[in-house]
């Protein structure tokens, strides 16, 4: 029994063989030995990317483009003025204002009252004015020339005048060498701002202006022993003085 099965397969195993041949043979052999190419060979495969072709020639230069609008930009700076245009016609007269507020009876009382205190305020002070240059002040025009009832040296004098924020007394004309004369008689003599002690022979006030008025006494001024700075007498007439050693009246001059 074992021997006849290897036979048996072997038989049907050449059975099948000569039906798969007939059935072949039916077909053209053409038939028989072709097949698709994309199903007889593998997929293919992409390669590397190449290298960049060369540049093309230049082309011809086109039509100018249309671009968009841009945005506006920032404004300039302002130019210079123009010229000055003509007058422009009149206006029109505007309408009349409203009336005013009229002062109230008890404000005009008070504005009343205080003009009558400033009024009395100002008689007050007339009288001690008045007092004060019977004493020691003379007022001539726009100066006003005030006595220290002190006497001292020139410089001693100049520089209490300065301190009060005034000059010694000056004269320029008659009428302020009389009005210095008035002060000066209880003390018989008093300096006046005037020197030659740069220039010798050349006299000029403190400020350094030449001098355009002067009532020297006779003989004088003759710089007897380096006299440099200058007196008025109780006469008015002046003489010049040595500026270290002579004691006299201190005057002040003040302008208004």
């Amino acid at each position: 029994m074992t021997l006849l099965q290897p036979f048996s397969a072997l038989v049907l195993w050449i059975s099948l063989m000569m039906v798969m041949s007939s059935v072949n043979t039916d077909k053209p052999e053409e038939n028989r030995y072709s097949c698709p190419v994309i199903q007889c060979s593998a997929p293919a495969v992409n390669g590397l990317p190449g290298r960049d072709g060369r540049d093309g020639p230049k082309g011809e230069k086109g039509d100018p483009g249309e671009g968009l609008r841009g945005l506006q930009g920032f404004p300039g700076k302002a130019g210079p003025p123009g010229m000055k245009g003509d007058v422009g016609p009149r206006g029109e007269k505007g309408q009349k204002g409203e009336q005013g507020i009229v002062a109230s009876d008890g404000l005009q009382r008070q504005v009343t009252a205080l003009e009558t205190k400033l009024k009395v305020l100002e008689d007050e002070l007339n009288r001690y004015k008045n007092a004060l240059i019977l004493k020691n002040i003379r007022s001539i025009g726009k100066k006003m020339f005030v006595s220290t009832g002190n006497q001292d040296t020139f410089e001693n004098g100049k520089s209490l005048c300065a301190r009060a924020g005034s000059t010694l007394a000056s004269p320029r004309n008659d009428a302020e060498n009389t009005a210095l004369k008035d002060l000066v008689r209880p003390a018989r003599q008093a300096h006046i701002g005037i020197s030659d002690a740069q220039t010798e022979g050349r006299f000029v006030y403190l400020s350094g202006g030449a001098v355009t008025y002067s009532n020297w006494n006779t003989g004088e001024p003759n710089n007897q022993k380096n006299e440099d700075c200058v007196v008025i007498y109780e006469s008015g007439k002046w003489n010049d003085v040595d500026c270290s050693k002579t004691q006299a009246l201190i005057i002040c001059e003040f302008s208004s």
